[in-house]
Parts: C-alpha cells; sequence; structure tokens
C-alpha cells in the first residue's frame, strides 16, 4: 500500500482563457478554494464544466479540490485531465503523483528499456499536431534540398546539400514514426476507478472466476467493451473484464 502525501498543494490562481459568462465562476471557486470551502469551489468549477468549458487549469483545480476534500477517484481523474492537456506542467505532473499516492493498490509498471523511456520522453514533448507539423516541414526541407542538390553547379555545394537531404529524410522518417506511436497512444482509452472496492472478472460474466481486486482511483486501460462490461489492462500487464458503471473514462 502507498503512503498519502502530506505535502501541501498549490491551486493554480489565474484564470483560463474561459468565455466571459465562466471568468466568474471560476473566480468564485478560486475564492471559495482559498477560504477553505472545498465543496462550494467543486460546485463552481462543475457549473462551468457543465457548460462545455476544458481548461487545464480548471481540471486541476477540481483536483486540489478533490484531494481536499479526501476525494480520490475525482483527485487522480480531475489531474489525468488535467495532464492530457498539459503534459509537460511540472504542478500538474507532481500534484497527480500526490493524488495516486491516495490509491490502495500499488502497481507497478512493467520495465523499460533505455530507449523506450527515452522514447516515451520524446513524444510527451510535443502535441500530435505538433509531431504533424515537423514532418511536414522536414519533409519540406528534403524536397528542397534535393532540388538544391540537383540544380546546383558546384559540386562542393551539391555535397551540402545532399548531406543535408539524407539528414532531413532521416528526421521526416523519425519523426512520422513517432507522429504514428503519438496517434495510437492517444487513441488508447484510459479511465479511472471510482467505485471503493471492483472485481476483476476473467469474463464478462459474474459467472467467471474473480482474478483479482482494485480500488478507487487506480487507473488502467480499456481495450474493449461488451454488453456493458468492458476489458481493462492495468501498467504491469495484468488483464481482465469488469462492469462500466464502476470506471469512468477520460476525455
Amino acid at each position: 500500500m502507498k503512503r498519502v502525501s502530506l505535502l501541501l498543494l498549490v491551486i493554480l490562481i489565474s484564470s483560463p482563457l474561459f468565455a466571459q459568462d465562466t471568468t466568474a465562476l471560476f473566480e468564485q471557486g478560486n475564492a471559495a478554494y482559498n477560504g477553505g470551502n472545498y465543496t462550494l469551489a467543486v460546485e463552481k468549477y462543475e457549473v462551468i464544466l457543465a457548460q462545455k468549458q476544458h481548461s487545464a487549469a480548471l481540471y486541476f483545480n477540481l483536483g486540489n479540490t478533490h484531494y481536499r476534500l479526501g476525494n480520490v477517484a475525482e483527485s487522480v481523474y480531475y489531474f489525468e485531465q488535467a495532464k492530457s492537456m498539459q503534459p509537460l506542467d511540472k504542478a500538474i505532473k507532481n500534484n497527480a503523483e500526490f493524488a495516486s499516492n491516495m490509491t490502495l493498490d500499488a502497481i507497478e509498471e512493467l520495465p523499460q528499456t533505455q530507449l523506450v523511456a527515452l522514447q516515451q520522453n520524446i513524444l510527451v514533448s510535443f502535441s500530435l499536431n505538433q509531431w504533424a507539423k515537423i514532418v511536414l516541414c522536414f519533409a519540406w526541407l528534403t524536397f528542397l534540398f534535393f532540388v538544391l542538390y540537383r540544380f546546383s553547379q558546384q559540386m562542393q555545394l551539391k555535397r551540402i546539400f545532399f548531406v543535408l537531404g539524407c539528414i532531413s529524410l532521416l528526421v521526416t522518417i523519425i519523426s512520422f514514426a513517432l507522429t504514428q506511436t503519438k496517434q495510437k497512444e492517444e487513441k488508447q482509452t484510459k479511465a479511472v476507478v471510482f467505485d471503493q472496492e471492483i472485481e476483476i472478472w476473467a469474463e464478462p460474466n459474474k459467472r467467471a472466476d474473480i482474478l483479482f481486486l482494485l480500488h478507487e482511483g487506480t487507473m488502467l486501460e480499456v481495450m474493449s467493451e461488451l454488453e456493458g462490461w468492458s476489458k481493462i489492462k492495468l501498467a504491469n500487464g495484468s488483464e481482465g473484464w469488469v462492469e462500466n458503471t464502476a470506471i469512468k473514462t477520460l476525455n
């Protein structure tokens, strides 16, 4: 079991770029939080969500507020939502770790090679759209360098443009591969356990064997769904089936 961290969370005070009619609600939520009225703060923030206004700041504040209330699943859920929008934000990452320390399930991730770890660090540096733009940029550079190589008259310039074209082509190929990996990752459906304790079954019915138990706040990947059931996978590779009502998927 993990120990609950008692470190103080820092709320993000600056207002996000909401529509004008929701800025006041956001500020009211911040004021309620700072005044220790966490229940009221949640109510204000949820009104903004009901108006289909989303931002990393809003999810971050909701995660902080639910952390204060001791709501494990909600805190993990909203911090993960914030991370999906701003994966490089250190405050969000740190507070997400604090929230995960409240969960009962100590699930260790499968070991990664240094190459895979490096790839993951590179992937989170840019969004999917940014990776696509990088691929397009270097593809055009590759085309330009080989055109210059083709029409240059001086042998020295031809060598330079040829080398630059090869380097640009290599970067294009690597960037394209990373873009495909990023796209595949973003298609994965992640979810958080919201019931206090759930049973993971070998098959999508309650006549099957119970494989193990999970508790609120645990993160998992939804692999497929079947008639009210979801096939899930944990970070340690364990798989099983769970009823859809026990989990909440990340948007």
